[in-house]
């Protein structure tokens, strides 16, 4: 088959569709990506034919008044370009049988039913389905009762179709498709495929039933540690790493410093990984720290004592195959589903919000994270599982008995197979 994989967000979004182009190829389908602007030389990397969706999401996110922690703002983002998404996806999806959807790639859907192929759309958290287990993304709390969080999707889901119903149906005119009253309900409604370790994030039982689970994505990352990361390593015990990956937080330089003072308050070592944030522009390298940029995650986490991370999916599945106790600092949306499983599973300690960052309570966590058995228990039992597991196959298989409109045996717990 030829099959078009379009994909919008950060980083955490965009690779594991890379690893599903990878393993689609490698299966003897051509494939084609549709990607922020950002990621396409990276992703041309591996091989794979990729263009343009015409947004820097990089960029944009590190252009002054960028508000990434306000709603008000993600909703501002997605009203302007939405609509800027179709005409790449379009033009892409020429001679494509079947389109493939990821992350806030709200055009691909619209672009399948213009050309008549079928969709999937991909998620990578179980609070992006409407489920009475966890509450909407942008709700923060996961400790609600289930009829809260169903009450909560009942009434955040028409107000998410109102914020962008009318940037969607500007890009649907555009392909002069009719308008639709619920544009995101009908995404949902479709095929989606949740991509998320079956322990770290488990489809909930009431998911919609067109809702079928694989494991996380995992790309295999080429690479190998410098002399430098190597000599830092060798000189001392294992360090903590110190990451927020695509997130951009206000006032990073004194988060930086409370993080890396948190960690010389037990002694500890540090790695900063840059990031989009730029932490290593906001910390003096020393004997005790040491600044890395576009580390992959499976290079450095096994080296480490624990990880202080911001909680993305990507991030705490790989810290969760390395054998990491974590600490995650959540600053949006699936962050906090993630920060609540990690606590939940004894990964780590509970999750501190990076507007309540401080020098004593952090320090409290890395040195929980770093010394307690039953943490330490947790992760060494979890470890080899999630690491013996990789979602791509299972997901091929699915997209291609959807492409020949048969059956596919479901993921669910009780094994029932769902018609495509």
């Amino acid at each position: 088959m030829r099959i078009l994989l379009a994909s919008h967000g950060t980083r955490g979004d965009v690779q594991p569709i890379v690893a599903l182009g990878v393993a689609l190829r490698e299966r003897g389908h051509v494939v084609q990506l549709v990607a922020p602007a950002n990621f396409v030389t990276w992703i041309r990397g591996y091989g794979l034919d990729a263009q343009s969706d015409g947004v820097d999401v990089e960029a944009l996110l590190r252009s002054a008044g960028t508000g990434l922690r306000s709603l008000g703002w993600q909703m501002r983002y997605l009203s302007h370009n939405t609509p800027l998404l179709f005409e790449p996806v379009a033009r892409a999806s020429a001679g494509c049988e079947m389109i493939v959807g990821a992350g806030l790639q709200f055009a691909a859907a619209a672009v399948a039913q213009w050309r008549n192929v079928p969709y999937a759309h991909v998620v990578f958290c179980p609070c992006a389905t409407p489920n009475s287990t966890t509450p909407p993304p942008n709700v923060h709390s996961q400790r609600l009762p289930r009829w809260m969080n169903r009450l909560l999707w009942q009434v955040g889901g028409p107000a998410a179709e109102l914020a962008l119903r009318g940037a969607i149906n500007r890009g649907r005119a555009t392909l002069r498709l009719e308008a639709l009253a619920n544009p995101i309900s009908q995404i949902l409604k479709g095929r989606t495929i949740l991509a998320a370790d079956r322990d770290l994030g488990p489809l909930p039982d009431d998911a919609p039933k067109s809702a079928w689970s694989t494991d996380a994505l995992v790309l295999n990352e080429p690479g190998a540690r410098d002399a430098r990361i190597e000599a830092f390593l060798q000189r001392g015990p294992a360090p903590i790493y110190i990451g927020f990956g695509s997130m951009i937080a206000p006032r990073v330089p004194e988060l930086v410093a409370q993080a890396v003072a948190a960690v010389r308050a037990i002694g500890r070592r540090a790695i900063i990984a840059g990031g989009w944030a730029a932490l290593e522009a906001h910390i003096q390298e020393s004997d005790d720290l040491l600044t890395v940029d576009n580390m992959p995650h499976s290079l450095i986490f096994p080296k480490v004592a624990a990880a202080v991370h911001h909680g993305g999916a990507g991030t705490t599945t790989a810290a969760a195959r390395a054998g990491v106790p974590q600490v995650i600092l959540p600053h949006i949306l699936d962050q906090y589903y993630w920060a609540h499983r990690v606590e939940v599973l004894g990964l780590g300690p509970r999750a501190l919000p990076i507007e309540r960052l401080a020098v004593d309570s952090l320090r409290d966590r890395i040195s929980r994270a770093v010394s307690d058995p039953i943490i330490r228990e947790r992760v060494n039992a979890l470890a080899p599982l999630v690491a013996a597991r990789n979602g791509v196959t299972a997901a091929v298989e699915h997209l291609e008995a959807l492409g020949r409109g048969g059956q596919t045996k479901d993921a669910r717990p009780d094994g029932e197979y769902t018609r495509l």
